[in-house]
């Protein structure tokens, strides 16, 4: 017996099942990988083919979902054991929180076999996939809570396709990992049918179309080679679309004539055991990072109980002098904007800001920044109130430094160099639209968060790098939990510069002079991504069609051809004339013996 057969014929339920399990459990952790995901979604496309005509597609398909959604789980089991009172509670809320995402991808592979056999033109076959991946993630994102936080997306360092986000977004990466399974199922797909003699492939054909006696014989012709190239224009476009990262980019060096050297720092004080973070404990800490000129606490460092406690702990910290220092605090929402007309009014209910402070400023002139407009379900949604302001840009002024005279810095009229700074906190990563209302490109990004399991701080490291990507920016990670990681991701960086407390600082370059022009993806937008990957499917069916009728006119301009030749005698007489007759090989007489050459 053979592995192919074996596979479709002895025990396919256990095989299909059992890899699929293994695929999620490689694939779906907090860092997502490409490969093994590509892998998974290869095996569910064979899979699908073969059971969506079959009597117990229902039974197979729920295997696949419960087994892959447990599969998925395990990565963020500890997690969830840290957050939930028991194991079984945590059991079962992983298994809803990650069941969801594989319904999606489930729902995008049967829309996907459902709809191939109905579409003629080769190129647009071979992407109608990848187009419908890539739009079922985007309407996920922006529907379900989570944002893209568990949707199969590989991790930004996970493949040759990142420089792709300032152009396209989270959508290109999700079409890329798309057309490679598609190349991934047709190998695996031609690799069963292929190799199996009649007797063991006996009506088992890849595809099962409803009628039942279809046999290998009749659907072996779609395994020949020819039918194979037919691939090769797609996986020279992912092949071709990998080759920008052999130039991988390196981080800009710091003291350089076209950049700016940038040092920052994230404040990560040593709890003392059983003792509460203060807020003197970060001033302290922040008094011994002077020389950085961007100070970033984790999220919630403080906790204010009114205003006015809020602004005595501003005069407190614009005492340190030298940064500027991002500030995140939880405050109870003000009674001024608590009013009946306010869409988020809740009595009581606190949020989640951060201020950004410096020592030059005077009271009452602290940018409060931001407040967090995506909350954690559950955790944070139920007890505080979202913004609905997007975030803003604020620039950082820079003088020249000691040695440098100041027309030598900057040719601007002040002899600064300006450095555009936005924020975002935690869980507002997630959502791909995080930055689209900023009017310009930001050189730094300040991301409070505070996690509770490293895996979840993970999770969202690769989120806020891959933000960073998308709008062609530098972000400072800060994650205060206890098993946090805390790092710089983007322009080339993606570090992790400590787990855990630990306060840390280093440099950056920032361009000089600094691009303010938005990427690609942040000017355009999710939904034109979205309509030019369709268009770029449906170039296939136009271009088959104008082949077609090409073709067509082809054939009718020569039976004209011949209709008017037939209706002209003379003309066809005159070239039969003077066509040249081939030579009688057979008749050939010598000169002198006049003799056949063959009797």
């Amino acid at each position: 017996m053979s592995l192919q057969t074996f596979i479709l014929t002895k025990h396919p339920i256990p095989f299909f099942v059992g890899a699929e399990s293994l695929l999620a459990w490689l694939a779906l952790g907090p860092s997502p990988s490409l490969v093994p995901l590509i892998l998974l979604l290869s095996v569910a496309r064979v899979h699908a083919q073969r059971i969506i005509y079959r009597p117990s597609r229902g039974l197979e398909a729920f295997l696949s979902w419960l087994f892959v959604s447990i599969a998925a789980s395990l990565s963020y089991r500890s997690s969830a054991s840290n957050a939930l009172p028991s194991h079984t509670a945590a059991f079962f809320a992983l298994l809803f929180i990650s069941g969801i995402p594989s319904l999606c991808a489930m729902f995008a592979i049967s829309v996907d076999v459902l709809l191939a056999g109905r579409v003629r033109a080769p190129w647009a076959r071979m992407t109608l996939f990848p187009t419908i991946w890539a739009l079922v993630w985007s309407v996920a994102s922006h529907t379900f809570p989570l944002g893209r936080l568990l949707s199969w997306s590989p991790a930004s360092s996970s493949h040759p396709y990142t420089w792709m986000l300032g152009y396209t977004g989270p959508a290109g990466i999700d079409w890329i990992v798309g057309a490679w399974a598609v190349l991934g199922s047709e190998l695996a797909g031609r690799w069963l049918m292929g190799r199996e003699s009649l007797d063991d492939l006996s009506s088992q054909s890849l595809i099962h179309h409803p009628d039942p006696d279809a046999t290998y014989s009749e659907t072996a012709e779609t395994s020949t080679a020819p039918a194979s190239r037919k691939f090769l224009p797609l996986g020279a476009f992912l092949f071709a679309f990998s080759l920008p990262s052999i130039f991988a980019e390196l981080p800009r060096r710091p003291y350089d004539s076209s950049s700016t050297p940038l040092m920052v720092g994230c404040v990560l004080p040593t709890p003392t055991v059983g003792k509460h973070l203060s807020l003197d404990d970060y001033i302290s800490t922040s008094a011994t990072m002077t020389e950085a000129k961007v100070l970033l606490w984790p999220e919630t460092a403080v906790m204010f109980n009114s205003p006015e406690e809020r602004e005595l702990a501003f005069e407190k910290i614009r005492k340190v002098p030298g940064p500027l220092i991002g500030v995140p605090f939880e405050e109870y929402v003000p009674d001024s904007d608590d009013t009946p007309d306010s869409p988020n009014r809740r009595t009581g209910s606190k949020r989640n800001g951060l201020a950004l402070i410096s020592s030059s400023q005077k009271p009452g002139d602290e940018i409060v920044q931001y407040y967090k407009r995506n909350l954690v379900p559950i955790a944070e949604s139920f007890s505080m109130t979202p913004s609905v302001d997007p975030p803003t840009i604020y620039n950082l002024n820079l003088t020249h430094p000691k040695g440098i005279t100041a027309p030598s810095w900057s040719p601007l009229p002040d002899h600064i160099r300006p450095i555009p700074i936005t924020t975002s906190i935690c869980f507002d990563f997630a959502s791909p639209t995080a930055f689209s209302d900023l009017p310009s490109r930001p050189a730094l990004i300040l991301a409070p968060a505070r996690t509770w399991d490293t895996a979840v701080s993970l999770a969202m490291w690769e989120q806020a790098k891959t933000r960073a990507a998308e709008s062609g920016s530098m972000v400072l990670w800060c994650d205060g939990g206890a098993g946090g990681v805390s790092g710089i991701g983007g322009q080339g960086i993606g570090e992790i510069m400590q787990v855990g407390a630990g306060s840390w600082k280093r440099y950056v370059g920032v361009q000089w002079p600094f691009d303010e022009r938005k990427t690609v993806y942040a000017a355009v937008g999710e939904s034109e991504v979205l309509a030019f990957l369709v268009l770029l499917m449906g170039s296939g069916s136009v271009g088959s069609e104008l082949l077609t009728r090409a073709n067509n006119g082809n054939r009718i301009l020569v039976s004209l051809g011949q209709a008017i030749m037939a209706a002209i005698p003379a003309v066809s007489s005159m070239l039969r004339r003077n066509r040249k007759e081939p030579p009688n090989l057979i008749d050939i007489e010598d000169e002198g013996e006049r003799r056949p050459l063959l009797n």
